[in-house]
């Protein structure tokens, strides 16, 4: 994560390696238990069907799948006039990327969720909340010292690249930032303690042994996070934290004790005092001002929307290969004249013209049994743990509201972050023992 969101080659194959090294030695479960054989299987399915657009087939067959495939490619120059196959991907090294990034995310997920059933899930996120404050003190040093050098001295390759923190988009660094604090939170809530001194003395002994903790840590890691969103300005970011907050209150609705009360009205109370005290409201506003703004014709992210449909349309079978929206999009951009348009500012749009249903049914499937094994878990959990459920439920709907306005989740650091709120979601609940009901 700490080098460009993992956006770079050089930095995510050796993250890849290391997740497949991992595997080896943990060695998960996949498609067992049954509970979770339908999102396993729905899971291989996705990376299969990213996998096949690299597989090359007759011209004449893709001409008749999709018509408009050879076509591209001939406006592109991607290939020779008399070429007998082509792979269904226009970039097949982009696919690969993208293939090898979607297989690491699917096996991550797995080897969390393996870790989690054996109690490591608190684990996790502790070192999921000192990456956050890591990250949030670098992108909050860094907002006040350069606005195009990556941690104030290393110039993004992208061009028109926008350095945040550790990313090198501050709506990809929001992504990660909206799916970690409604996780950290929840596990903060989950280790909450229902008992209160009844003795001001005592609770001041109380109060005094949490300086220093993992606790304090904790929130520390939640503030510093939310205000490194608010200095951000993202808007898609903001909102999809709202949703988190929505989400997660819904969510633990069930399991609002005493001592959750009482964390989630401190941790409110210092989240607003540290967001009057540090935020900059008038940048917040002018920001949504522009969102607010009519667009001129051609302009913004509806006419972005416009050309990312026809792309989705024209390859409705097969698509034009992960990780290839940027390409393909040269061709058929009628947006923004004058700048080439590398994404389609929505996930699922952007996932339609690349995978066309080839790609989209699975991971369609695999969304409908996540959701059905989440609400099943969910019911299942009689211990305090329910709580980082919530969430881990609740950082993943922030990023899927997101996801309408972003494709933050084509980052390798946001995609593994991804798959492991997936995993503690739906991770198989521990047998529930009187002395053991909080997570460790």
């Amino acid at each position: 994560m700490f080098l460009g969101g993992g956006v770079y080659p050089w930095v995510w194959i050796p993250a890849t390696v290391a997740t497949f090294v991992l595997a080896v030695m943990l060695r998960p479960a996949i498609a067992r238990p049954y509970q979770s054989r339908p999102l396993d299987l729905a899971l291989i399915v996705s990376v299969v069907a990213v996998a096949a657009q690299l597989i090359p087939i007759p011209a004449f067959v893709l001409r008749a799948i999709d018509p408009h495939a050879v076509t591209l490619r001939s406006s592109l120059w991607l290939f020779p006039p008399a070429a007998s196959s082509l792979p269904i991907s226009i970039v097949p090294g982009d696919t690969a990327a993208a293939l090898g990034i979607f297989g690491t995310a699917a096996l991550l997920f797995w080897i969390c969720r393996k870790i989690c059933e054996t109690g490591g899930a608190g684990r996790i996120i502790r070192g999921i909340a000192v990456i956050g404050l890591v990250a949030s003190l670098a992108a909050i040093i860094q907002r006040s010292q350069s606005r195009e050098l990556l941690y104030g001295i290393w110039r993004p390759l992208d061009a028109g690249a926008r350095p945040y923190g550790p990313f090198v988009n501050r709506n990809h660094f929001a992504t990660w930032v909206i799916m970690a604090c409604p996780l950290v939170f929840g596990y903060l809530l989950a280790r909450a303690s229902a008992k209160r001194p009844q003795q001001l003395s005592q609770r001041l002994v109380a109060a005094l042994q949490q300086v220093g903790s993992m606790r304090v840590w904790v929130v520390s890691s939640i503030c510093l996070m939310t205000l490194a969103l608010l200095i951000s300005t993202s808007r898609s970011g903001l909102i999809g934290l709202m949703a988190a907050l929505a989400a997660s209150a819904w969510l633990s609705r069930s399991r609002q004790g005493a001592g959750v009360l009482r964390w989630t009205i401190f941790q409110g109370v210092l989240l607003a005092i540290v967001a009057i005290s540090f935020a900059n409201f008038d940048s917040l506003m002018a920001r949504f001002d522009e969102t607010l703004a009519v667009s001129a014709a051609g302009r913004g992210r509806s006419a972005i929307w416009a050309d990312a449909r026809r792309l989705a349309r024209y390859f409705a079978i097969t698509g034009t290969g992960a990780g290839t929206f940027g390409t393909a999009n040269d061709v058929y951009q009628t947006a923004e004249p004058g700048y080439s348009i590398g994404q389609a500012h929505n996930h699922y749009l952007q996932i339609a013209a690349e995978g066309g249903a080839l790609v989209l049914v699975p991971v369609a499937v695999a969304s409908i049994a996540f959701l059905l094994l989440f609400s099943s878990r969910m019911k299942e959990d009689r211990t305090s743990n329910y709580l980082m459920r919530a969430g881990a439920g609740a950082g993943l709907a922030a990023v899927m509201v997101q996801s309408f306005w972003e494709t933050g989740l084509r980052m390798p650091a946001n995609a593994l972050l991804f798959a492991v709120l997936a995993a503690i979601a739906i991770h198989s609940p521990a047998p529930v023992s009187p002395r053991r009901n909080h997570t460790h």
